[in-house]
């Protein structure tokens, strides 16, 4: 038996496969998917998404968004997805610096913060998914 995983963003369906584990980045921790699931939503966090077929790896990174589990179905509903094996590291590590030093003069309420503070989890979440790239 195989879970159906769908992660879809608001711009584009990114991927439909079957696969025997998902591991996703829960705003509490990391989640693990295997079929059989209990039924359940929950809220994710930037971070890295990786499926498992077999003994082969597909790593993501991925954006906020939630995750829904049904039966043997996952779908994934975030803000960005990008395959590792696509991610330029060089571009993502000046992302990272640049919402880094936006962010570093700002205080929590001031305009502007949350968004760098979001560029900072998106590009860390890129490189984390680099590194870890089957």
């Amino acid at each position: 038996m195989q879970l159906h995983l769908s992660i879809v963003t608001p711009t584009a369906d990114v991927l439909e496969v079957e696969c025997d584990e998902v591991d996703a980045p829960g705003v509490n921790g990391e989640l693990g998917f295997l079929p059989g699931h209990v039924a359940l939503i929950t809220a994710l966090k930037p971070g890295v998404l990786t499926l498992t077929l077999g003994s082969k790896r597909r790593i993501f990174a991925v954006g906020s968004g939630f995750a829904e589990v049904e039966g043997n179905q996952v779908r994934v509903l975030t803000e960005s997805c990008e395959e590792a094996s696509t991610i330029d590291r060089a571009r993502a590590q000046a992302a990272l610096q640049k919402a880094q030093a936006a962010v570093k003069d700002l205080s929590p309420d001031a305009p502007g913060y949350t968004e760098q503070t979001r560029r900072i989890a998106r590009a860390e979440a890129r490189l984390q998914a680099s590194e870890r790239k089957a």
